[in-house]
């Protein structure tokens, strides 16, 4: 048995389609990191998004990678990176507007939620540690001052 050296016509068209759909998957992705920009305002104005564009492309090469490895026989043609591409535009023209929304109140309830728990539970605990630590600082402070006195005005006499 002799194995195929070349993609039927049908087998590139099954390839293409698969790819546009990778192309669409990754949209996805690229929108999760899109609306966590739009909810967490701050981090887009630090490194964080330069985080996000790295991880989000390792993770597109990573797809990309496993797609051609399985499905092309290692092969990477021009027609699946042209298919991905045109995924991707696609969804991010179509859809992507629509699960962008979906994903912001997604993301929005969950960072309510684990604000109402902070406040609720982790934040009274910060208060009360940061009371305790501020006695024993002056505990620890004042005897060290004290002390500090003591040996000044012993000197003295």
């Amino acid at each position: 048995m002799q194995i195929e050296t070349f993609f039927s016509v049908s087998h590139q068209v099954s390839l293409f389609l698969m790819s546009v759909l990778l192309g669409a998957a990754m949209g996805v992705v690229y929108d999760c990191f899109r609306v966590l920009r739009i909810v967490f305002p701050p981090a887009a104005k630090s490194g964080a998004v330069l985080v996000q564009d790295i991880v989000f492309w390792l993770i597109y090469g990573f797809a990309f990678f496993c797609y051609a490895t399985l499905a092309a026989r290692g092969e990477i043609r021009f027609f699946i990176f042209f298919g991905s591409l045109i995924g991707f535009v696609l969804y991010i023209l179509t859809l992507g507007n629509f699960i962008t929304g979906i994903l912001r109140r997604l993301f929005s309830a969950i960072y309510g939620t684990l604000r109402k728990v902070y406040s609720a539970i982790i934040e009274p605990i910060v208060n009360l540690l940061r009371k305790k630590c501020q006695k024993a600082r002056s505990v620890f402070v004042g005897s060290n001052e004290n002390a500090e006195n003591n040996e000044v005005s012993e000197k003295m006499t």
